[in-house]
């Protein structure tokens, strides 16, 4: 169910990309005929031709294919700090540092170790910090997502962060779209890059379809076709960015104060873009950047459903009583 600032930060805005062909010609059938469409034999050839598709997509990406940075984006990567909070989940943690030490390495690396508990996680962590030069922050205390970008932002000394969650791999071409969408208007405080999963319009269907399947070789190879698509606007404003991957201007994230300590994580992203909104910066999608987003794979591992949908909760009561008009 969507939480009431969900509903005010609807990514069905004018602002958001045209929806596809499925959905456009839907607008036109027959209230009955569209229900059809979301139960019963309609529902499932919806999900079989989206499968098909999925499979076509997937055959034609390059499984190896690991290119290297180009000089635009090793430059855009130097004005970037990149924030990673962590908190175990040591499989996807790896697989994430690793996308990030191929494709990121003229970055100025963050690590906050919000309190892991297996040394599995902890080792990696000071292995990836000796090997790279990175930074590694590390907490007795788990406080969450928002404190531990926080600890990053005091530390990170670049002209633009990236709060990026563990779960995520970072692809060859995700720096230059971002910097290219900061240096063409000034206005443009937060950008996003587009992503398997998130909360906004940011998302590829395919990309959504296959994000637990394909190998970062495939991420690869798909993230070049991102790149290199005509025919669509590479800059879209957006009512808030996925919190995935959430760029932001240091000098604004400092005016700002960064996230509301008091949402520990569900609804921080939102809010900050709100503040944002107000103090009259952009919020876009920079559409030929992409950074894979498998998606509750860190934090979410270590908490149960019930206890994810208390701080849900939480942040929309919180949210309610800051932003009463929004609502």
């Amino acid at each position: 169910m969507p939480t009431p600032m969900s509903r005010y930060y609807s990514s069905r805005s004018a602002s958001s990309p045209p929806p596809d062909l499925i959905r456009r010609a839907g607008k036109y059938l027959p209230r009955r005929v569209k229900s059809a469409f979301k139960t019963g034999i309609g529902r499932a050839a919806i999900k079989a031709v989206q499968r098909v598709r999925a499979r076509m997509v997937t055959l034609s990406l390059d499984s190896t294919s690991i290119s290297p940075p180009s000089p635009e984006d090793r430059a855009a990567a130097a004005d970037m700090s990149v924030i990673v909070p962590i908190h175990d989940a040591p499989i996807v943690t790896q697989r994430c540092l690793a996308s990030l030490e191929r494709y990121g390495s003229e970055a100025e690396v963050i690590l906050v170790d919000d309190a892991s508990a297996l040394r599995e996680t902890t080792d990696m962590l000071c292995d990836f910090r000796d090997r790279n030069g990175w930074k590694l922050i590390s907490k007795r205390v788990a406080g969450g997502h928002s404190a531990a970008c926080k600890d990053g932002g005091d530390a990170a000394t670049r002209p633009y962060l990236c709060l990026l969650n563990s779960d995520t791999v970072v692809t060859p071409w995700c720096w230059s779209a971002i910097e290219e969408a900061f240096e063409k208007d000034d206005a443009i405080g937060v950008a996003g890059p587009s992503t398997s999963r998130c909360g906004t319009g940011q998302v590829l269907s395919v990309a959504r379809d296959c994000r637990f399947e394909w190998t970062d070789g495939q991420i690869c190879s798909f993230a070049k076709r991102v790149k290199a698509k005509a025919g669509v606007p590479s800059i879209v404003d957006l009512p808030w960015a996925g919190g995935f991957a959430l760029f932001i201007r240091r000098a604004l994230w400092l005016q700002l104060n960064g996230f509301d300590q008091n949402l520990p994580d569900y609804g921080n992203e939102v809010e900050l873009c709100k503040r944002a909104k107000d103090a009259g910066y952009r919020i876009v999608w920079a559409r030929k950047g992409y950074i894979h987003h498998l998606g509750a794979q860190s934090y979410g591992q270590y908490i149960t459903q019930d206890e994810i949908q208390g701080r849900k909760d939480a942040g929309d009561q919180y949210l309610r009583a800051k932003y009463p008009r929004a609502v």
